[in-house]
């Protein structure tokens, strides 16, 4: 409980501190960003809230510093949820506003749009979440959510009638739990090219899977639940306009386990977005623009055989103090890896600093290996994939990928998208 109340009264945001009179009593908590989102939005979430009864939605309304237009909040704090609620709560500087809901639910409303500050562009959707995630894990150090997961979606996310239950089965060890998804339609956002972005997403993950990396997860915002005293001992998440959710995952897999469950499964609604300036609003036009989308790049299908191979080294190296060159001449790569290219790249990635800091700290193989672990972290593993790319390994077309003949290739979920390309594209048919 050390981290916990270190976190809370050093680094939480400050909005944390106007939680003292904060009334009344939950058994679960969800944050959501709401960033240019309308009042069918949070309608939504309210329905769900008061089917489950008990339940907090803390509702971040926020908006860049750059964008100064805030009809589309005004219009969601006059909607029916707000508008008909009974007001149980207010914060003494009136920037946050805990409204009643059916069924025993509340709607806690964080101003940082109207009358609050609007958020600093460079600290964008991650610190909406943080201030979100910040005012749950309080209220769970004060006992006013029972839960110990922080949820934590998006405006777009249409969460399961099993949602909440679901948490209540999870073993309270893991660090993060991360839901599985699928992209539904509900407009007329182009569907090839949200299927071609949700496949590249799984490729990444399954190559990591396939490859043995402990960091073969989702990385999702609106699709992961957060141990409260994790989320406390990784300091929350990072204020970041971008991959906040990535970097969260990353320091948080070094606390615990990140467990990807198998279901229920949350559907996000697909939609050209530019509301972050990375993921998949940005992917989806970008690739809806392209006259040939399936030839989207993926990473070379060999980048995971490279790295399964380096975590093998890395296995190796934990067992005794020998430098990179040895292990590899100890444990001979495949004919088909290049180990000039597998050296030059550990060379880069200062792998001999981090044996040096190993076998100082490691006393056993197996905590060596867990320093090597927490060294090539979820950050790393990628950038190794970058510089793979970069200097040789060039990425495939997802046609080019179909044609296999890789040692990687692929997994069910991956199978059944690429169906669904089919379908949409006419490809392989008539």
């Amino acid at each position: 409980m050390k981290a916990l109340t270190q976190y809370l009264s050093t680094y939480a945001e400050p909005e944390t501190q106007q939680l003292s009179s904060f009334p009344t009593q939950y058994s679960q908590a969800v944050v959501i960003p709401f960033y240019r989102e309308p009042p069918v939005s949070l309608q939504r979430f309210c329905n769900l809230a008061a089917d489950q009864g008990r339940c907090l939605l803390v509702v971040v309304i926020n908006r860049p510093q750059s964008d100064s237009d805030t009809q589309w909040a005004q219009q969601l704090l006059t909607g029916p949820p707000v508008r008909q609620g009974k007001t149980l709560w207010q914060s003494t500087d009136s920037l946050l506003r805990l409204i009643e809901l059916e069924n025993q639910s509340g709607l806690l409303l964080v101003d940082r749009c109207l009358h609050g500050l609007a958020i600093d562009d460079e600290y964008g959707v991650g610190l909406a979440r943080k201030i979100g995630a910040d005012i749950v894990c309080q209220l769970m150090a004060d006992t006013k959510v029972s839960s110990p997961w922080i949820a934590n979606t998006d405006a777009d996310a249409i969460l399961p009638q099993t949602y909440f239950s679901s948490l209540q089965q999870q073993s309270s060890t893991a660090a993060a739990l991360v839901f599985p998804y699928q992209h539904i339609f509900i407009d007329d956002t182009p569907k090839l090219p949200t299927i071609l972005y949700e496949f590249s997403l799984h490729y990444y993950v399954a190559g990591l899977q396939w490859a043995g990396s402990p960091y073969a997860y989702q990385t999702l915002g609106s699709t992961i639940a957060i141990h409260y005293q994790h989320y406390a001992m990784v300091r929350g998440f990072p204020k970041r306009a971008g991959a906040e959710d990535f970097y969260l995952l990353s320091k948080l897999a070094k606390t615990g386990a990140i467990v990807s469950l198998k279901q229920p499964s949350i559907d996000l609604q697909a939609r050209e977005s530019t509301r972050v300036p990375f993921g998949t609003g940005p992917a989806v036009i970008n690739l809806a623009a392209s006259e040939q989308p399936l030839t989207m790049p993926l990473y070379h299908p060999d980048s995971f055989s490279y790295l399964r191979y380096f975590l093998e080294l890395l296995e190796q190296l934990a067992q005794q103090p020998v430098d990179i060159q040895q292990a590899v001449e100890q444990l001979a790569p495949p004919e088909s890896l290049d180990s000039d290219l597998l050296l030059r790249i550990s060379d880069q990635l200062s792998i001999s600093k981090a044996l040096e800091h190993c076998y100082k700290q490691g006393k056993t193989p197996a905590i060596r290996l867990q320093h090597l672990q927490h060294w090539f972290d979820g950050f790393k593993t990628l950038k190794f994939i970058h510089l793979l790319r970069d200097q040789g390994l060039e990425e495939v077309s997802y046609l080019r990928w179909l044609e296999g003949g890789y040692a990687f290739s692929g997994n069910k979920r991956m199978a059944e998208l690429s169906l669904r390309v089919k379908e949409l594209s006419g490809l392989g048919l008539g």
